[in-house]
Formats: structure tokens, sequence, C-alpha cells
């Protein structure tokens, strides 16, 4: 299976730090971008986004310990190829249950938390990861379609996510046969999909060799605020970029 990624996370314009993080098949994004094609993604691969919550470093601090400690888990074999879901549960309830005790312990009044939004391959399958109001976005043939269900109530309040006193159990579907060859996925958080429209993502989408940087920079001039971070996965075919080195910004098309 051939990937080709387009990944940025970015500090929005009035945020003091950054409490997104991505990680493309475990390579930590936070205010950094990665532009990388995978010739075979073996037994596994995975991209997720985790948008953290409460407040200054706390937010940092829940995505962070959640993706490091996935990361972990598929490193060290831990999700077994025929209980994949229920492993992975139970993993994630595990960080939610240490995010939870930590800010009771700590005696925060707004709780450490994180979203959580991906897609993982693994041995043959294919599922969908979600937990939050991150987004995942399937763009096929020139259309966009959302494939995640925001978990918020009729306020926009979150009613899932890792922390924040919340169980934080993620939904997992198994999409196997549900993308294919010259698709595009689209995982992002909040600070994307809040501030750039359906039609603006397509269109990028359709014509930009970089669309990761292109929709963070249409995320700021449409108004946001927020932090962006967001992942462009072209399945099988062409490459993002010049395919050749670093790019004018610096972004190397390589594994670093």
């Amino acid at each position: 299976m051939k990937l080709s990624v387009d990944a940025l996370s970015v500090t929005g314009p009035v945020r003091e730090n950054n409490e997104d993080l991505l990680s493309i098949a475990g390579r930590m994004l936070r205010d950094e971008a990665l532009l990388v094609t995978d010739e075979n993604a073996g037994d596994y691969w995975y991209a997720f986004v985790a948008d953290g919550m409460g407040g200054h470093e706390m937010g940092e601090a829940a995505s962070a310990e959640l993706l490091e400690h996935l990361r972990d888990c598929f490193t060290m074999g831990d999700f077994s190829e025929e209980d994949f879901k229920d492993d992975f549960i139970r993993s994630v309830e595990y960080i939610s249950a240490r995010l939870n005790a930590r800010s009771a312990c700590q005696g925060l009044v707004k709780p450490m938390g994180t979203t959580l939004c991906g897609i993982v391959w693994y041995y043959g399958k294919t599922y969908m990861v979600n937990a939050g109001d991150s987004r995942i976005y399937r763009w096929r043939d020139g259309l966009l379609e959302q494939l995640s269900e925001d978990q918020e109530d009729s306020r926009g309040l979150l009613t899932n996510c890792v922390g924040g006193n919340l169980v934080g159990t993620p939904e997992i579907r198994e999409i196997t046969g549900g993308i294919e060859e010259d698709d595009m996925l689209v995982i992002c958080s909040d600070g994307i999909s809040d501030f750039v429209p359906a039609d603006e993502i397509e269109y990028y989408l359709a014509i930009s060799g970089n669309p990761a940087a292109d929709l963070c920079d249409r995320a700021a001039v449409n108004g946001g605020t927020d932090n962006a971070s967001v992942a462009v996965i072209r399945i099988g075919g062409g490459v993002f970029g010049d395919g050749d080195g670093p790019d004018d910004d610096g972004r190397f098309d390589a594994w670093a």
C-alpha cells in the first residue's frame, strides 16, 4: 500500500501555545510539517490528531501522553490482530483514567483532556477512530464527505473525549473497502473544520501540491484563531509537493 502524506500543525494567531498534536505512524508533529511518501506501509500504519484541552500546558500534556502511549502500544505489539478494537479501547480508556486522576489530584477547574481522531490500517483491515470533535473527511472524485461524527451536544460541549472527566471510550468503526486508490483522507482538528468550509477544502485538495499548508493558511484568512492541525493522506497514485527533497518552506519528502 502506497501512502503520501502532507501534514502540518501550527499555533493559532492568538494562542500562546499549541495543544494540538499529530502522530503520523508515530512521528509526532507540533508546530512542525511533514511531507512524506511511504511505498510500503507494512502490517500497520496510522495517522492521528489529538486536540488537547485544559488550559495552558495541560492540553499539551494530555495530547502528548495519549499519542505517545498509543505509539508505544503499536511498537510493543500490545494490540492483537484478532481483538484490535477491544485492545485499542482499553488502551485509550487507561490514559483517560490517568488524565482524570491527575486533574483531580491537581484540583484543576478545567480538567485536562484531549480529542482523538484518526485512521488505522492494521493487518489488512482499515479502522476509523474518533473521540470528540476532531474530524475525518474523505475526498473522492472532487467531492468531500465527512466520515466522523462530532461527539458534542446542542451547546457544542463535548460528550466524549479522552480525559476531561469522561470515560474516554473511542468509537472504532471498521471501514475496510470504504477507502479506494486515489482517495484522499483529511484528518484535522477543529481549528481547520470550524473555519474552512467543505467547498474550500474540496478546492485545495483538487489543486494544491501542499494542501496542509494551504488549509492552515485558509483557516487564518477566514478568521481562525485556534491552533490548526491537519494531515492529508493520498491513497496510492501521485505524491504531494515536488517529491524531490526539501520544499521552499523547508519540508522534506522523507521520514526523519
